[in-house]
């Protein structure tokens, strides 16, 4: 069951992407007239989306790679695993919520993400992507949105195809420390095409709140050949 919370910012997203229906459109402007704090959350939304489109613009309409379709068909067509095997790590992330439960759950120690002294790190493909990955180049984890925040932090949004994870990590103390993680399919048409087109609304929130500016593509570059330093 969703809250009125998520179903407000679900609102806002496809009013800001367009994809509101004609009548409910009119309804949800005229809440925005009666309501200035609404309307200030939608002009957020929409500048961030403009920054984040912005900043990878050239990427947009880059064509799909056969293989990463190939990739994510085959993530979507897993099966079930068999009785008495391990839930995959999908399953434990789906109701997530990085912060708060992370220190009171046991996360096996395998998959993209371990708990280590209460907080989730990025490991193997996620970590190495997270590490050296760009925005323009394609990949089964991909690496979308980067920005710098006010305590000069470098934060990174990420989806991973095997994993059908999306979420935000951070760098801190030379590791990435995931911050929002949801469950997330990449789709035959948007997968692997854009570094913010895909991304989940929670994720964007997360990015919302962190504030501080996104790096265009030679700033992102440069971060990364500096170890994130």
């Amino acid at each position: 069951m969703t809250s009125p919370k998520d179903d407000r910012l679900a609102m806002i997203i496809a009013h800001v992407d367009g994809e509101l229906q004609p009548a409910d459109r009119t309804r949800f402007e005229a809440e925005m007239a009666a309501d200035p704090a609404l309307a200030a959350q939608v002009a957020r939304h929409r500048a961030l989306a403009q920054r984040v489109n912005g900043a990878y613009a050239p990427v947009l309409d880059e064509g799909v790679p056969p293989q990463l379709l190939a990739v994510a068909a085959a993530a979507n067509d897993r099966g079930r695993p068999a009785a008495g095997r391990l839930i995959p790590w999908a399953a434990v992330a789906a109701s997530l919520v990085v912060g708060v439960v992370a220190g009171r759950m046991a996360l096996p120690d395998a998959g993209p993400l371990v708990s280590r002294d209460g907080a989730l790190v990025a490991r193997g493909q996620l970590a190495s992507a997270l590490s050296t990955g760009l925005a323009s180049q394609p990949g089964v984890v991909k690496v979308g949105l980067t920005l710098k925040t006010a305590d000069r932090r470098y934060c990174r949004t990420f989806q991973s195809a095997p994993d059908k994870l999306a979420g935000l990590a951070c760098r801190q103390d030379g590791r990435w420390v995931a911050r929002t993680v949801t469950t997330w399919t990449p789709s035959a048409q948007s997968a692997y095409r854009t570094a913010g087109s895909d991304t989940p609304p929670e994720v964007l929130a997360a990015v919302d709140s962190l504030g501080g500016q996104p790096l265009d593509a030679v700033a992102e570059r440069a971060a990364r050949d500096k170890g994130w330093r």
